[in-house]
């Protein structure tokens, strides 16, 4: 049977300094469903990685094992020395796990309550999902009722007209902070989806102050150029990071929002002058693109992610409110989920009982006919018709009561056996009721079950050869350690779920079962002793 499970941690659970290490660029999201989709227990797998959360989400054929192998996967993504102590903190399990990425999406679940973004984030991390092939019919279904449920959301609830996220609120604590910002020096490192947003934030205050944007590439300043912005005569471009130090040194402000890897503004990076003893610093990057030991510079306030809680906070009334409204909407869609999963359970027993009575009632209808074919040359056509539509009624009415009683069974457990004894009773196709206990139920999600089904079972070494792979990935550390060590992490912890069994539990099973476990065992060490 498989099993939905989500791992990973969250600004709920750990600080910034902890969640930046465990950040999965975009550019590497497909090598990591890779690595997740070739661990033997993980059947499907999405991964979303934003500033507040890195998370897995999985279809496992065992819990325990399932969960061991996405810690696998998490130490071996990491590059810092003390990776051993850094591990998923964060786990759920079936319905709280829809129930979960339901409130995320929704941006209940954000550090800023009704955050705009993070429907984007996740439909990206469907999207590579998809392209991966990790998404079979479960998480398919999932994150498309999802998304749903945050359109939902936002637009039928007044979440949605709040239009609040990251950069706004960042925009915000630098107003709480420094008081109007139309006459401040403003500098905004950063030009991709948060630093347009700061930067449109910021030009809505009219003033003469100049706002500064740097970035690494051109194409990013020349798209924004290309919005119809207020104020834009505040907007000053042209620069490059090279003018960091003299444009950063001479503002009141700056935004930090990039997806580099490391520090860009470091504290050579400041020189204040005797007349400019003030600068605020918000880094809103994860991981962190503001060198944490800036903060110890005379005059400077230097504030992250993190600190924005000061503006999730307020109102508590006010997001009581919003919060209450919008669970509404979720746990309608929560129920949506478990009727596609109910239906996936008995819609096969249901048409197989419906085709195996129909074939009953045919073959009666024709012995029928036949026989009446031989008292009477002039069959009567009306005749055949009653008898046709009386049978169909007979066939209807029989088949009601079972039909309407699977479809209104709330608990899983009772629904299974309430299929499997009409399965019995009629001598169903076991075969078909596999297949249903494995959730495939669609040609697409049959398509995407055999996408990962054609991957290998298991991680040869460098089959992820590092020119593939962007340099700083954190995957990158895994190419070059081996992809075979992360294998042997699997089987490890599968070896682990084995020598649970006390000896008092082992001598208790059959001989049969006692030496199929031997024979696992002894095969299992050798598999280790070939990876190692």
């Amino acid at each position: 049977m498989n099993h939905l499970i989500v791992s990973g941690l969250n600004y709920h659970s750990s600080p910034l300094a902890i969640r930046e290490r465990f950040t999965i660029p975009p550019s590497c999201l497909k090598h990591a469903l890779h690595a997740l989709a070739r661990m033997p227990h993980i059947k499907e797998a999405a991964v979303l990685s934003t500033c507040n959360r890195t998370e897995v989400y999985a279809v496992v054929s065992d819990v325990q094992a399932g969960l061991h192998e996405i810690d696998s996967f998490f130490l071996s993504t990491q590059t810092v020395a003390d990776h051993e102590v850094l591990k998923p903190n964060f786990r759920l399990l079936r319905e709280d796990v829809v129930l979960h990425l339901f409130r995320v999406a929704s941006g209940l679940d954000s550090m800023v309550l009704g955050e705009g973004q993070i429907m984007s984030q996740v439909k990206e991390a469907y999207s590579e999902a998809l392209s991966a092939q990790t998404a079979g019919p479960i998480v398919d279904q999932l994150f498309k009722l999802a998304l749903n449920c945050g359109k939902r959301v936002r637009s039928e609830t007044s979440m949605g007209r709040r239009a609040v996220s990251v950069s706004s609120a960042a925009v915000e604590l630098a107003r709480e902070i420094l008081g109007p910002l139309g006459n401040r020096t403003i500098c905004v490192i950063g030009a991709g989806k948060m630093g347009k947003v700061c930067v449109k934030h910021l030009l809505n205050d009219a003033g003469k102050g100049p706002v500064v944007v740097l970035n690494r590439s051109p194409e990013a300043i020349g798209t924004l150029l290309e919005n119809n912005l207020a104020n834009k005569h505040r907007l000053k471009t042209g620069f490059t990071l090279d003018d960091t130090t003299a444009i950063v040194s001479s503002a009141d402000l700056v935004i930090v929002s990039t997806s580099a890897p490391n520090h860009i503004v470091t504290p050579e990076n400041i020189a204040l002058s005797d007349s400019k003893k003030e600068l605020c610093i918000i880094d809103i990057s994860v991981p962190r693109n503001v060198d944490p030991a800036c903060g110890d510079i005379p005059g400077v306030r230097l504030f992250h992610a993190d600190d924005l809680s000061s503006i999730v906070n307020r109102n508590l009334s006010e997001r009581e409110a919003l919060v209450s409204e919008a669970e509404s909407i979720i746990f309608e869609s929560l129920d949506g989920f478990h009727n596609w999963q109910r239906s996936l359970l008995v819609a096969p027993t249901i048409t197989e009982l419906r085709e195996k009575i129909e074939s009953i009632r045919l073959a009666h209808m024709q012995k029928s006919l036949q026989s009446e074919s031989l008292d009477s040359a002039d069959q009567d056509h009306q005749d055949q018709k009653n008898i046709e539509e009386i049978s169909r009624a007979i066939v209807n009415q029989i088949l009601h009561h079972p039909t309407i009683q699977l479809k209104a069974t709330k608990d899983y457990q009772v629904l299974r056996q309430q299929a499997e004894a009409l399965r019995m009773l009629f001598n169903l196709d076991p075969s078909r009721n596999n297949k249903s206990q494995s959730f495939q139920a669609s040609p697409q999600a049959a398509a995407s079950r055999s996408g990962l089904q054609s991957m290998p079972e298991s991680i040869p070494a460098g089959s992820l050869p590092l020119g593939s792979i962007p340099t700083g990935c954190p995957m990158h550390a895994m190419a070059q350690k081996g992809s075979a060590e992360m294998e042997m992490g699997a089987l490890e912890s599968t070896a682990g779920l084995t020598a649970e069994l006390t000896a008092d539990r082992f001598m208790q099973m059959d001989k049969e079962t006692r030496d199929s476990l031997k024979d696992f065992s002894q095969a299992l060490k050798e598999s280790l002793m070939q990876l190692s």
